[in-house]
């Protein structure tokens, strides 16, 4: 049986050449690698650019939440002392060994009745308050009042006393809180300190 002739467009497909195809692989892994350059590139300076700004931010929250505390700790002791008609005391210490002989409030503090009015935590006196060691903080009373007494009547005899909170940022970003001779307590945001009263903690 004679076989037929193809038609001419179909001899023409089956001898066409296929398509070349240039290959995806390099290409694809050079823009991988230039993508991954930028992108480290970027990070890079959003971490050079972040870092001390998070660290400031940090740094700015733990004395913040430091003065709160101890702020509301001064306010608990005089609130307690009127209402128990009784002396409390307020002092760097900790419930073991009570009042430090000390005025680094940094190492913690405690918060008590002082019913025989000695200023040394008893072992009946109640103790209303203790908190513990802060980090990376110095937390520094004037050396003639280490400790801060409230009397019945809200008072806390002699003269103003003064508690400066300071961090590695130095004296023109401490704080402190000022307890006058009536009991009042009251913030100070910039008291501009002397380096020598607000050392760099280690």
């Amino acid at each position: 049986m004679a076989r037929h002739a193809l038609p001419a467009h179909t001899r023409l497909m089956h001898h066409r050449h296929p398509k070349t195809t240039q290959p995806i692989g390099r290409t694809s892994a050079a823009f991988t690698v230039l993508e991954m350059l930028t992108t480290l590139g970027v990070l890079a300076i959003l971490l050079v650019i972040g870092v001390p700004t998070l660290t400031e931010y940090g740094l700015r929250q733990r004395m913040n939440a430091s003065i709160n505390a101890l702020h509301t700790d001064l306010t608990l002791a005089r609130s307690e002392a009127i209402q128990l008609n009784t002396q409390v005391v307020a002092c760097p210490g900790n419930r073991a060994t009570g009042c430090l002989d000390s005025n680094d409030w940094s190492q913690g503090w405690i918060i008590f009745s002082d019913l025989n009015g000695d200023k040394q935590l008893q072992a009946l006196e109640n103790i209303h308050r203790a908190e513990p060691a802060l980090e990376q903080l110095l937390v520094l009373s004037t050396p003639g009042r280490r400790l801060i007494r409230f009397y019945p009547n809200g008072s806390a005899p002699g003269s103003n006393g003064s508690i400066s909170f300071c961090d590695r940022r130095g004296p023109e970003n401490a704080r402190r809180l000022v307890i006058s001779t009536v009991g009042r307590i009251r913030r100070e945001e910039a008291p501009a300190l002397d380096p020598e009263d607000c050392p760099r903690p280690l």
